[in-house]
């Protein structure tokens, strides 16, 4: 087994298997044996690489879900809040990225996880709270897992949806809960699928299929633009926690962006004014307001939380462009997924079975994990409130108070500097997390209760 896995180190890796092998690490897999191939120079990614991986992770199925929240805000809210909040992130983000690095380099771990960041900083922090680096590793943990759980739960209504918009024109009209559980066998055989490199294939029909089919909605999104006097500027503040999640969920990819400096010849050329974190960025925060802005702008009051189903009916392109994403969302799903596998699988129940158990018990894992998002996303078919959760609830907590937690801890013993201007960030960070996180999940919980009510015998 140990001459297989040298075997298996020595070979130089592809380079989408570098970057899924460095993504994983920085979820906390074992999988660093595989990243740390990365570092090398001549293994590792260009500058051009780790942008375009930049903009990848930013463009997926929430931006389809923009100009509904902006809808949720008002264009001029949205616009103001998408690029304030982008940006707000964006520097959390640089700051987490900074005290890892720092990290890595004191306790000689290079490829140091998101967990294990949390654990050491904590503990650098006031006595007191020592006790709590474990429990807030666990915390990481649970986010991560519930973060791509809720991904998955997000692609299986997409997927169903997108089913029951071409099947009510062509085949029957049949419940979109119907089309859930009928993909559920598909994405089992997807899901059962243990390699990561496995995998990379359908991670590249996917990417090519999500750039095809935001070509053809742009086709439709700047034709006959309606009257713009009709948009409103402001929404009721009440709706603001739905468009708070929307854009978390969007922008927000910590695990893939912490993995980037690690994978690239030169790693300082991530960070910067002009590196290439930045650079990928403001693009993607661009793209991503300006789409919300001129898909609200072209549907106004009846924008749909997809954008897709706003597209003209009749029309073959969009018909096409469903079809498209739903295939796009398919092949994404086991790469989600697998990450809420390894770290429930190699993390905490593999030590703890007999080897003659694995390979059965790892399947019923998965298995289980595909049911549970079925039957999750059959109790709440919303595409739209399941996305402002999964912002809300997990990526508030992993993309600013948790960096604000480690930037105060790691600070505790040097200085804060002039007028305690760093510890007044890092507050900022956990108060703006706290309560867009809270009010996001509270206000989403509540609105899925109100439409789909649990019966109660």
């Amino acid at each position: 087994m140990r001459n297989t896995r040298r075997r298996r180190l020595d070979q130089k890796l592809p380079f989408h298997q570098r970057l899924l092998g460095g993504v994983q690490n920085s979820f906390g897999s074992p999988l660093a044996n595989e990243a740390r191939l990365s570092s090398k120079k001549d293994n590792g990614m260009s500058d051009l690489e780790a942008f375009i991986n930049v903009l990848k992770c930013g463009f997926g199925t929430g931006c389809l879900a923009m100009p509904y929240a902006f809808l949720n805000s008002g264009w001029l809210v949205g616009l103001i809040c998408t690029f304030a909040l982008g940006f707000f992130v964006l520097y959390a983000m640089h700051i987490l990225l900074h005290h890892i690095n720092n990290l890595g380099v004191q306790h000689n771990m290079p490829m140091i996880s998101y967990r294990k960041a949390v654990e050491l900083s904590i503990r650098k922090g006031p006595s007191i709270f020592h006790f709590l680096s474990k429990p807030f590793g666990y915390l990481v943990d649970i986010l991560l897992c519930a973060y791509h759980f809720g991904v998955d739960c997000v692609y299986v209504v997409f997927i169903a949806k997108s089913l029951k918009h071409l099947g009510d024109m062509y085949l029957w009209v049949w419940d979109e809960r119907l089309y859930m559980a009928l993909i559920a066998s598909p994405l089992i055989l997807t899901f059962l699928i243990r390699n990561l490199k496995s995998l990379v294939p359908f991670s590249i029909i996917s990417n090519i299929l999500l750039l095809t089919g935001y070509c053809v909605i742009l086709n439709y999104l700047f034709r006959d633009l309606p009257e713009f006097e009709h948009l409103h500027a402001i929404q009721p503040l009440r709706n603001f926690p739905i468009f708070f999640g929307t854009v978390l969920f969007s922008i927000e990819s910590v695990g893939v962006i912490l993995s980037l400096g690690r994978s690239m010849r030169k790693p300082e050329s991530l960070m910067g004014t002009c590196g290439v974190l930045n650079q990928g960025m403001i693009v993607v925060i661009s793209f991503y307001a300006v789409f919300g802005f001129f898909g609200y702008w072209r549907y106004g009051e009846n924008t749909s939380n997809s954008i897709l189903q706003n597209m003209p009916q009749n029309d073959i392109l969009p018909k096409l462009a469903t079809g498209i994403f739903a295939l796009a969302i398919f092949f994404s799903y086991a790469l989600q997924g697998y990450v809420t596998v390894d770290i429930i699988w190699r993390n905490y129940l593999e030590p703890e079975l007999e080897d003659r158990y694995l390979r059965t018990v790892e399947c019923l894992l998965r298995i289980a994990l595909v049911i549970a998002s079925v039957l999750v996303a059959i109790q709440y078919p919303d595409f739209g409130l399941l996305l402002s959760l999964v912002g809300s609830f997990c990526l508030a907590q992993l993309g600013l108070i948790l960096p604000g937690i480690v930037d105060i801890c790691l600070r505790y013993e040097e200085d804060y500097g002039p007028g305690k201007i760093f510890l007044i960030r890092s507050m900022l960070f956990i108060c703006m997390g706290l309560a867009g996180g809270v009010a996001g999940t509270v206000v989403t919980l509540q609105t899925l209760y109100a439409r789909y009510p649990v019966v109660r015998g």
